[in-house]
């Protein structure tokens, strides 16, 4: 990938992480009409799993994601990415180079946005077939602590065979919505190896930053 495409996979994810963030905590009990809480369920409840992602902020067209604990990898044609779901970091690996990022990219929203929001949750009695999976319904409310305004709603259709995962996931936030869907869904956990990284990467542009990405040369064996 060239520095112009990195520059503008960054944009990308910047803009995935306007409210940014993420927590996690034990899945909770979903049989309630309505609850309060302070979290993205997305990432307290699916800590492992793999599937293939189309749609969401970076349009992303059947793409490869894999997510174990903190980790989430999506693969590319000639590279992949591994983001912290911790830090927010997040590095782009090719066959010759590295470059790490301050922000994840926009392909792991909307798992790593909306931390520390009021989560209003609404389970609802409707139930549709996606995919040929039965689905239960689910609407999330986001909205800040402070006074910033920002509300995004969030759909959910979670497959009763695959434990609740939202094989699609509909946010909508600023007068925008965004699909996501996701297929060929295993709840396994993936193997290790996928989430390696060099230890040292090329740091990569900052928000707002002008200029191009200079990729450092492999180190002579």
């Amino acid at each position: 990938m060239n520095s112009y495409s990195l520059h503008r996979a960054l944009l990308s994810s910047l803009f995935a992480l306007a409210v940014c963030v993420q927590a996690q905590t034990p899945r909770p009990d979903t049989s309630d009409r309505a609850r309060r809480d302070t979290q993205n369920p997305l990432l307290a409840e699916f800590k492992t799993f793999s599937a293939n992602v189309t749609g969401g902020i970076a349009r992303d067209h059947d793409r490869k994601i894999y997510r174990s604990g903190k980790w989430m990898r999506l693969d590319f044609e000639d590279s992949y990415r591994v983001n912290d779901l911790d830090t927010l970091q997040m590095w782009s690996i090719g066959a010759h180079r590295c470059v790490e990022f301050t922000r994840p990219d926009a392909g792991s929203y909307p798992f790593t946005a909306y931390h520390d929001f009021k989560v209003e949750r609404t389970a609802t009695q409707k139930e549709e077939t996606v995919d040929g999976h039965v689905c239960k319904i689910e609407t999330l409310t986001f909205t800040p602590k402070d006074d910033r305004p920002i509300v995004a709603k969030m759909k959910l259709w979670e497959a009763e065979d695959l434990d609740g995962f939202p094989i699609r996931i509909d946010v909508e936030e600023g007068g925008q919505t965004f699909t996501s869907t996701y297929t060929n869904v295993s709840l396994q956990a993936p193997d290790p190896e996928l989430f390696q990284h060099p230890a040292e990467c090329t740091p990569g542009l900052e928000p707002g930053q002008k200029g191009v990405v200079r990729l450092a040369k492999p180190a002579a064996k």
